[in-house]
């Protein structure tokens, strides 16, 4: 099993504990333009990756011809924003799935769940990646309860009123 995850905190104990023990990954993947364009910064973030597990920080754009490289095997990709997963399927990297685990408060979101805070730009990307076939999930670990997306943006929705 492989999970695709939006976490703006990208791999910390959630992903690589929480979800780790659930898929027991080989590797773990980033998907982040800046963050791979450094390397000093890439190796800070590969610090959350367990031991025995590859780690990986790779360009958005990059995803589709990294895992092609790496063969098969369970992994966990995580990108930082809605918006990046969006990125993923226009740059041709395929999925059907997304666990979205947190979107945290910055000035401009409001809470909608307690680790998902939103404005109007992550609610066009949900709808957009709903409208494209992606089976969208929102959960931090696998053993809390799971929202839809649908869910989520009807929240969002009606407590704007």
């Amino acid at each position: 099993m492989d999970i695709i995850r939006v976490d703006d905190r990208l791999i910390h104990g959630q992903v690589s504990v929480g979800w780790g023990s659930y898929i027991n990954p080989r590797h773990m993947i980033i998907a982040n333009d800046e963050i791979a364009s450094d390397s000093s910064e890439s190796e800070l973030y590969l610090l959350g990756v367990p031991d025995g597990i590859k780690g990986a920080v790779v360009p958005v754009s990059g995803v589709k011809f990294y895992l092609d490289s790496i063969g098969k095997g369970p992994y966990i990709l995580v990108v930082r924003s809605l918006k990046d997963a969006l990125r993923l399927l226009d740059s041709g990297f395929v999925y059907d799935k997304l666990n979205v685990g947190g979107i945290h408060l910055i000035e401009g979101k409001r809470e909608v769940i307690h680790y998902i805070f939103m404005d109007c730009g992550d609610v066009e990307c949900l709808e957009e990646l709903i409208a494209r076939g992606i089976d969208v999930s929102i959960q931090d670990l696998p053993s809390n309860k799971k929202f839809t997306a649908e869910y989520i943006i009807n929240k969002w929705k009606h407590d704007e009123r």
